[in-house]
């Protein structure tokens, strides 16, 4: 038999597996021995790695070792205790262990006929998570909607966008380009997401021509300048295609009218994407599920991130439509080479046809693991422990002679400012963030800096989030320093 150096026998893969895993279990109990952030500099790992490939096979044992001595130093630790950062990005072991058995299948989900499971699977997936969610039937699977995997919310907004385009021009932005596009308006509150503006510079729209709506006291989209702004593009002549309303915003957690929204873009036939990427997992635990799928059944679109707190590892966005037609209709093309019986039929979904990508990983199997062997009554507890956290870090603030919340805690964030000011607050920030124990980042709210505490990671205890309150504590300059100063 002629040597094949490129193959790997089951049993040497296993072999592999069972190295690799020493690693994996120790990078696992070392989540919170270091700061969160990387020590590196700019370029400092780089000057480390080879010029070049080796042209030859190097041990696994080498690999790994370079793996921890070279690579690990600039990885972010998003699974550390004290990773308030951003936002949650959990990778829940029995996700992890679907991301595996993934990559073993080696599924290209891009139709049913390249894969059944891939995309059976992933239609039923969307419906567990819509029951368990709370979801209006709408969005149901074997209806006129239904649900999709994307990668991030990212591709869902410019997906919806997309099709809310093409609905409006009967498809003729498909067919002619940009050219027609010019009479279309985006709207999108102040504290929005930056993937509408960047959605709407892809898609043709324009980022000249998305409204940056007004928000109210708690930061969330004001109905009334929004409908005022649409009703003032439709008067010019300017038609109202895609309002993407935030449960959930990224600064504080801010969450739009919803129902209202809806009820005003239905006065235009203008399209209402929900995002709530961070938020939406909340509404597997029943009693805050309320404000987070509320006026869901005014929506055409709607979507969150499994990735984010619920553990799914990245990537993976759930996005429910309520019509697929405008986006099918937006999204496919047929190429010769992909014609195929099932396909012609009708009676199957081709997800190709659902966003912007063709090929497509079995993502589907990493939430089938984690529902089946966490649940979701397990998943829930963890989001109302989270909840209570950031509960005892809103009384501890609001406690406090020297900080103070910027806006109403959401969930299991808190933005808190310095009542002495911005400089004051970044050093509240620089304090935490030096530490070594925490990660946070900040946020502007009204002009106003503040730092943000997103609690969430699958690891995060209740000392770790007194210990930081002690820190925020030992910080205080008090009013003797603050009188001498």
């Amino acid at each position: 038999m002629i040597d094949q150096p490129w193959r790997r026998s089951p049993e040497q893969f296993a072999a592999h597996v069972e190295q690799s895993l020493e690693w994996v279990v120790a990078h696992m109990r070392a989540a919170g021995s270091r700061s969160p952030w990387s020590p590196l500099q700019p370029g400092e790992l780089a000057a480390r790695l080879p010029n070049g490939p080796p042209d030859g096979p190097v041990p696994l044992e080498d690999v790994l070792a370079d793996l921890q001595e070279v690579i690990e130093p600039g990885l972010v630790r998003w699974d550390a205790p004290g990773w308030f950062a951003w936002f949650p990005s959990n990778a829940h072991p029995d996700a992890i262990l679907g991301d595996l058995l993934a990559s073993v299948t080696a599924q290209q989900g891009m139709l049913w006929a390249s894969s059944p499971a891939c995309t059976e699977l992933e239609g039923r997936m969307l419906e567990w998570l819509r029951l368990a969610m709370g979801l209006p039937e709408r969005f149901a699977e074997g209806g006129p909607g239904g649900g999709v995997i994307q990668d991030t919310a990212s591709s869902g907004v410019l997906a919806c966008m997309v099709a809310a385009r093409d609905r409006a021009t009967d498809g003729a932005a498909t067919q002619r380009g940009a050219a027609a596009c010019g009479e279309l308006a985006v709207y999108a509150s102040e504290q929005s997401h930056s993937s509408v503006l960047k959605a709407a510079g892809i898609c043709g729209i324009g980022r000249d021509h998305v409204r940056l709506v007004p928000t109210r006291d708690d930061f969330s989209m004001d109905p009334r300048a929004a409908a005022e702004m649409m009703s003032k593009d439709a008067a010019a002549g300017r038609r109202p295609v895609f309002c993407c309303a935030t449960v959930g915003t990224t600064g504080c957690g801010a969450v739009d009218p919803v129902s209202d929204l809806g009820r005003i873009c239905g006065d235009h036939q203008c399209w209402l994407h929900v995002d709530a990427a961070w938020a939406g997992t909340a509404a597997l635990a029943p009693e805050l599920r309320g404000p987070v799928v509320a006026g869901a059944e005014d929506a055409d679109s709607w979507s969150f991130n499994p990735h984010k707190w619920m553990g799914a590892a990245f990537d993976c966005c759930c996005l429910w439509v309520a019509d697929r037609r405008p986006l099918i209709d937006a999204m496919s093309i047929e190429p010769e080479y992909l014609r195929n019986s099932a396909t012609d039929s009708g009676g199957v979904i081709d997800y190709r046809d659902w966003h912007i990508q063709l090929g497509r990983r079995f993502r589907a199997i990493k939430l089938w693991l984690l529902l089946r062997c966490t649940g979701v009554s397990a998943i829930a507890e963890m989001v109302r422990f989270h909840v209570s956290l950031a509960a005892r870090l809103e009384a501890a603030v609001e406690a406090h002679s020297h900080l103070a919340l910027t806006a109403p805690r959401s969930l299991s964030l808190c933005c808190v400012h310095h009542m002495d000011g911005d400089q004051a607050t970044q050093r509240v920030i620089d304090r935490v963030n030096a530490d070594g124990r925490f990660a946070v980042t900040h946020c502007r709210l009204q002009d106003r800096l503040s730092m943000r505490v997103a609690i969430g990671t699958l690891a995060v205890d209740q000392d770790t989030v007194d210990a930081l309150i002690e820190v925020l504590e030992e910080g205080d300059p008090g009013p003797e320093a603050a009188s001498i100063a």
